[in-house]
């Protein structure tokens, strides 16, 4: 159940929130089970570019239901993935070693006559290589409910 006090708060102080950031790499065996789950040939040495998925979350530092509570919501709220993109500045491969960076960069209000009341939260992550060279940059924006549509209880 969605908390009506959620309507009145506001969640923009959230933007510029950094993660905590971690270390993170793909094992050779994944990439070639990634690959074929998304019907792909593998190929040796090179990971899928949509592995930038959960890659990029792993980068944060933190579980999902982690970066859940930074934004107030648990699991039962219904919280949706609204959208997400990679802009991929070189391949990702396999066993090497990402440093992941990022954070809240955008909480957006909406309300819907159906949904009630939401935040659209925009995130990003940023994975570098070694070198300090940027491979990718993930961003994820999540449909949080905050309350009051036709669902919600009364």
């Amino acid at each position: 159940m969605v908390c009506k006090l959620r309507d009145v708060e506001d969640f923009a102080h959230l933007v510029g929130h950094r993660f905590p950031g971690a270390v993170v790499s793909v094992p050779e065996h994944f990439t070639w089970l990634w690959s074929d789950a998304v019907g792909s040939r593998p190929r040796a040495g090179s990971a899928h570019p949509s592995i930038a998925y959960p890659l990029g979350l792993r980068g944060t530092g933190l579980r999902i239901d982690e970066i859940l509570a930074i934004v107030g919501a648990g699991r039962e709220d219904g919280v949706l993935l609204g959208e997400c993109g990679f802009e991929l500045h070189r391949p990702l491969r396999p066993e090497v070693a990402y440093e992941g960076s990022g954070g809240i960069v955008a909480v957006e209000r909406k309300r819907g006559a159906r949904a009630g009341t939401f935040d659209l939260v925009r995130f990003e992550v940023h994975l570098r290589e070694e070198s300090g060279e940027e491979a990718v940059r993930c961003s994820y924006t999540w449909v949080v409910p905050r309350g009051g549509g036709d669902d919600a209880a009364g």
